[in-house]
């Protein structure tokens, strides 16, 4: 019995990129849970003083 190997291939190809796109989801959920804070903090410095360095 002789297997499609170009459809196997694509295939497998298909779901390595979706487990990596699902570790991609998860290293950034972990991420946006313990340093959001601290992001969110920053940003929003960084918001304050550009607005006061261009208001005339």
């Amino acid at each position: 019995m002789q297997v499609d190997r170009t459809h196997h291939d694509r295939g497998q190809g298909l779901v390595e990129f979706g487990l990596l796109l699902a570790l991609v989801a998860v290293v950034a959920i972990f991420g946006l849970l313990i340093f959001g804070n601290t992001v969110s903090s920053m940003m929003s410095t960084l918001s304050h003083t550009v607005s006061a360095n261009i208001a005339p």
